[in-house]
């Protein structure tokens, strides 16, 4: 049996014939023709299939092992969030790559961080890049080969001293030392990683290595230490100095018992560093990833010994405009004490 829209086309159909004769086309034709109209039709009024794609993270991998500690406790607690790790080499890579939206979240120090949304004219309507939370500083380990007499900074004059690759943090940061205490001339040399720095210092071909924090002694440092290298304190009236330049510079304690036989807290200096992100990032993703990182940071804490002495309230204290969605953590933060 027919249905009434079919019923009532073919008796138009019989209709016109009587009326038009031979020339009209074949009912066939003209039932296929319904047909498809009826079918594109059905086909709009049906809504639309839902994507069940998962949101996607990109976050950028510099200052590791924390930045590759909190991926895997962002993806632990995001499950229905596709978090991808972008293999960033530093600071200013980070804020290159979230101006690019190369990446989505990041970690950065402090000066960069303002610089970057600074040289936008300081206008939020034009910089790509939010914060999310203010670290504690990364703090400058300068740790000295065994009986190479150096017991200040300034004993590195004439020495040749190993840091992180160019272009990285740890070059900008030991450079910045080097130059506060006038320890000129001083051969500076870039390291490709803890192996070479740590055969350096055993060779003799190093007198010194400034090693970033988030570099707890593994295996390669332990047995530099364990033939008699030890850390030189990074203080005095050049720190002062260097901080009147350098705002975001911080004095900063190494705690004792970082490394076997280290007994004694040992000062030093680091810069703020911080989690930041794209700005066009959705308000709910920077408030739940917000939200997740003081859920999990006592395990994060575990990564770098100063951490441990994180100031939660000091966490939205960031140089640059916060993202609204880690505001609004903030705020609710605030108002349920």
């Amino acid at each position: 049996p027919l249905s009434p829209l079919a019923a009532g086309a073919t008796r138009a159909y019989l209709s016109m014939r009587a009326n038009r004769g031979p020339s009209m086309p074949p009912l066939r034709a003209i039932c296929a023709t319904v047909i498809v109209v009826l079918a594109v039709g059905a086909a709009c009024g049906r809504p639309p299939a839902q994507d069940t794609a998962r949101p996607i993270l990109r976050i950028g991998t510099a200052f590791p092992p924390f930045s590759t500690r909190l991926i895997e406790e962002y993806r632990q607690a995001l499950p229905d969030t596709d978090i991808r790790d972008v293999p960033v080499a530093s600071s200013p890579a980070t804020l290159r790559a979230l101006a690019e939206g190369t990446i989505d979240l990041g970690v950065a120090l402090a000066d960069d961080a303002y610089r970057a949304y600074t040289e936008a004219g300081g206008d939020a309507s034009q910089s790509h890049i939010r914060g999310i939370s203010l670290l504690q500083p990364l703090p400058m380990y300068l740790l000295v080969r065994a009986g190479s007499g150096i017991q200040r900074v300034s004993d590195l004059k004439g020495r040749v001293v190993g840091v992180g690759p160019r272009n990285t943090s740890s070059w900008t940061l030991a450079n910045l030392i080097l130059g506060a205490f006038r320890v000129d001339p001083v051969t500076v040399q870039s390291l490709s990683g803890r192996p070479a720095a740590a055969s350096g210092l055993k060779d003799g071909s190093l007198d010194a290595i400034v090693l970033p924090g988030y570099v707890y002694p593994d295996e390669v440092i332990q047995s530099v230490i364990q033939d008699g290298a030890y850390l030189v304190p990074i203080d005095g009236p050049e720190v002062d100095e260097l901080r009147r330049h350098s705002p975001f510079v911080r004095t900063v304690m190494i705690p004792r018992d970082i490394y076997p036989g280290q007994d004694r807290i040992i000062r030093t200096v680091g810069i703020d560093l911080l989690i930041v992100c794209r700005r066009e990032i959705d308000e709910r993703m920077a408030y739940t990833l917000t939200e997740q990182l003081f859920s999990v940071f006592p395990r994060l804490a575990r990564i770098e010994a100063n951490l441990r002495f994180l100031d939660l309230d000091d966490a939205p204290a960031t140089p640059i405009p916060l993202h609204p969605g880690a505001a609004r953590y903030y705020r609710e933060r605030e108002l349920s004490r």
